[in-house]
Order: structure tokens, then C-alpha cells, then sequence
């Protein structure tokens, strides 16, 4: 019964009781299984978060890049009059401008899902300076009774026990140095996910809007070139009207004043001759009245 009690005090107070190889197995055992439970939470969390941010980091730079290269490419086009280029170039921004609000709203999506992130792994991290705590205590524990025993009258079982102790400590420092190393993985986790959350919040407030400025820009450029060119048309066509206009107003006004001229000149003629016309008359008159007169003498 004493030894059944004395088991029952090994599992509840995790002592070491020299001789008993199940307070050996059962030494450390907890603080054990919570950095293996931890391991696995991180390793979990890791695989099921994240997988996404990469790809869209990629493809927003590759878009980024197409777009200052469509704009190269493109420029010329603003002032062209090939509508179906300009057409298309207006629905590849429009296409863009929805893109960019996706894209936003992804980084926005994984921003949340960083945080928490971040916040799990702060858990974890206090969880583990508690484990390392426990492995500490129970190293130097085991150290301590290692360190008590007697180098006389120790039989064979006793002094495997103790063999089995030692061995069971140098476990348990495996452990805390896995601990450690867990912890140090954690801390460069917390600063890379601080990284990513002030990049992405970087995009989301200061990239992409000045994309999306650049793009609004460049079709109110395209719509106010589009304007300028429909004007343009329409006073090339009026000057054409009026150009035109004005060339037969002066083509009538010559052929009224050729016309004028000739009726002057039929006139003239047509007076001159009846002047002639009246001053033979007039002379053959005078020629008829002195003949007269001469026969009347």
C-alpha cells in the first residue's frame, strides 16, 4: 500500500522517488508534451495561413510592371485617331482600376489574417517561456538528486535507475533547447509578420491609391484629348464650310461684276450708236433745212 501511495504521489507531484522507474518516465513528461502541442499549433498554423500573401505580392509587382510597360508602349495613342487601339487601351485601365480594388481587398484579407497570426503566436510564446520555466526546474531538480546519491552500497538496480535518470535529463535538455529554438523561430515570425503587416499596409494606403490616381489621370487625359480632337474636328469643318463659303461669295460677286461691265458696255455701245444715229440724223436734217432755205431764196 505505501508503495502504491508513493506512485500516487509521483504523478501528482512529478517527484523523483529513487528506485521507481515510473516516476523516470513520467519526469518532465508534461512540459514535454506542451512544446510538442506547441510545435504542432505553429507548424499547423503556418501551413494553413499565408500561402496566399506571396502570389499576390508577385502578381501586384507583375501588374505594376505590365501597366509601366502598357503606358510606354502606349502613350502615342492619346493623340492618335485609331479608335479601336483607344478603345481597347480605355478597357485595359478599366480592367486595372478592378483589379486593383481585388487586389485590395486580398492584402486587406491578409493583413487580418497576419494579426491574427501575430496574436496566436504571441500565446504561444508566453506558453512556451512557461514550458522552458517548467524544463529548467525539472533539469535542475533531476540534477539535484543525481547529485544526492551515494557512491557506497548502491546495488545494480539502483545505480541503472540513476543511469536511467541521467539519461532522462539529458533529454529534458533537449527539449528546453528545442524550447529556445522554437522561441527564437517565434520572435523572427512576429517581426516578419510586423514587416508584412506595415507593407501591406503600405500598399493598401499609399501604392495603391497612387496607382489607381495614375491611372484616373491618364484616362481624364485620354477623355480631355478625345474632347479636344472632336472640337478640332468640328472647327476644321467649319472653317471648311466657311472657306468654302466664301469662295462663292467671291465667285458671284466676280461673275455680278463681269455681268455688270458687259451691260455697261452694250449700253455704252448701244447709246454711242443712237448719238451717231441722232447726229446724222441731226446733220442730214440741217442738210435738208439749208437746201430749203436756199430753194426758198
Amino acid at each position: 500500500m505505501e508503495k502504491e501511495g508513493n506512485e500516487i504521489e509521483v504523478l501528482e507531484k512529478n517527484q523523483l522517488i529513487v528506485g521507481n522507474d515510473d516516476s523516470i518516465l513520467l519526469f518532465g513528461c508534461e512540459a514535454q508534451q506542451q512544446l510538442r502541442e506547441f510545435s504542432k499549433a505553429i507548424s499547423n498554423q503556418l501551413l494553413n495561413s499565408n500561402g496566399n500573401l506571396e502570389y499576390l505580392i508577385h502578381d501586384l509587382l507583375k501588374e505594376i510592371d505590365d501597366f509601366q510597360v502598357s503606358i510606354e508602349k502606349k502613350a502615342g495613342i492619346f493623340s492618335g485617331s485609331n479608335e479601336k487601339k483607344r478603345e481597347r487601351l480605355i478597357k485595359k485601365y478599366n480592367d486595372v482600376l478592378v483589379y486593383m480594388d481585388k487586389m485590395e481587398l486580398a492584402l486587406k484579407l491578409q493583413e487580418a489574417q497576419l494579426i491574427k497570426d501575430s496574436k496566436l503566436f504571441e500565446e504561444l510564446s508566453r506558453c512556451i517561456d512557461e514550458t522552458l520555466s517548467s524544463l529548467q526546474t525539472n533539469i535542475s531538480y533531476g540534477n539535484d538528486v543525481v547529485n544526492q546519491k551515494t557512491k557506497d552500497q548502491i546495488s545494480d538496480d539502483i545505480k541503472t535507475w540513476y543511469e536511467r535518470l541521467s539519461k532522462r535529463i539529458e533529454d529534458l535538455g533537449i527539449s528546453y533547447t528545442v524550447a529556445l529554438q522554437t522561441k527564437a523561430q517565434m520572435k523572427l515570425m512576429l517581426e516578419n509578420n510586423a514587416q508584412l503587416i506595415d507593407k501591406i499596409m503600405e500598399a493598401v494606403s499609399g501604392t495603391i491609391p497612387i496607382w489607381r490616381n495614375q491611372i484616373t489621370i491618364l484616362l481624364g487625359i485620354e477623355k480631355m484629348n478625345r474632347n479636344l480632337e472632336i472640337q478640332n474636328r468640328v472647327a476644321e469643318i467649319t472653317q471648311k464650310y466657311i472657306t468654302k463659303g466664301k469662295n462663292i461669295v467671291r465667285k458671284k460677286r466676280a461673275e455680278s461684276t463681269e455681268l455688270c461691265v458687259e451691260k455697261l458696255m452694250d449700253t455704252n455701245e448701244t447709246l454711242k450708236k443712237v448719238l451717231d444715229d441722232l447726229d446724222s440724223m441731226e446733220k442730214k436734217d440741217g442738210g435738208i433745212r439749208l437746201e430749203l432755205s436756199d430753194s426758198l431764196r
